[in-house]
């Protein structure tokens, strides 16, 4: 692509030098013309010859990894799909009466890809006043269903959790009751939809089973992330 682009220079260029002689100038009926006039004819001329070189360059994705022109690029070039699984999760998600918990509320913020590349991207997940950092990466198993990893590489020692994502329900899940693809609790599945809305985290309990019940199971959720 880089040789392509030097050739091009290098043609236009030449291109530009035998054109000199073909500035579009009037000069009036003397033939003298000044300054003025001058410079304004080599400025069409200089707009015409970068017209020129654009349509020469093929189109590049990664070269156009910036701005709008990316954006433009990409839908291009996947039509109204997404670029990148990860994409699907970008957003906001909870799960009201978490784990069957009435009152018990956990958000997922899923952030952007912050480069053109297809990677991971980073989540963070609030639950009983407590926050943890995801690097979340994703990767299709089957038409519309995605496998997704919650990895917390910042804990120690490191571990992930893994769930999925319905394209077709918009829908994501992150399964609790497994770390490090090794089954430790059942019915443990976190089921979370989008949210619309600044979510706040529960600040307490409004539930019908006793305290202990509650603070049993909350405990469970907070060693589970």
């Amino acid at each position: 692509m880089a040789v392509f682009c030097r050739l091009s220079a290098f043609a236009i260029l030449a291109t530009a030098v035998s054109r000199k002689t073909e500035l579009p100038l009037s000069c009036g009926a003397t033939g003298a013309c000044d300054e003025f006039e001058v410079e304004l004819a080599e400025e069409e001329l200089a707009a015409e010859m970068q017209v020129e070189l654009l349509q020469r360059m093929p189109v590049d994705v990664r070269l156009a990894a910036s701005g709008a022109v990316a954006q433009v690029a990409s839908q291009m070039a996947i039509g109204e799909g997404k670029a990148c699984d990860e994409d699907y999760l970008v957003g906001d998600w909870k799960v009201e009466n978490a784990l069957g918990i009435e009152g018990v509320l956990v958000t997922l913020k899923v952030h952007p890809r912050t480069s053109a590349e297809c990677n991971s991207v980073t989540g963070n997940i609030h639950y009983l006043g407590k926050e943890t950092e995801y690097t979340i990466s994703a990767s299709q198993i089957s038409p519309g269903k995605l496998h997704v990893k919650y990895l917390n590489d910042k804990a120690s020692p490191v571990y992930y959790h893994e769930g999925e994502f319905d394209t077709t329900k918009d829908s994501l899940m992150e399964d609790l009751g497994a770390m490090n693809g090794v089954r430790q609790n059942d019915n443990m599945l976190l089921r979370f939809s989008r949210s619309f809305e600044k979510a706040m985290a529960a600040e307490g309990f409004h539930s019908s089973e006793s305290y202990m019940e509650v603070n049993t199971r909350s405990q469970k959720i907070c060693k589970s992330f």
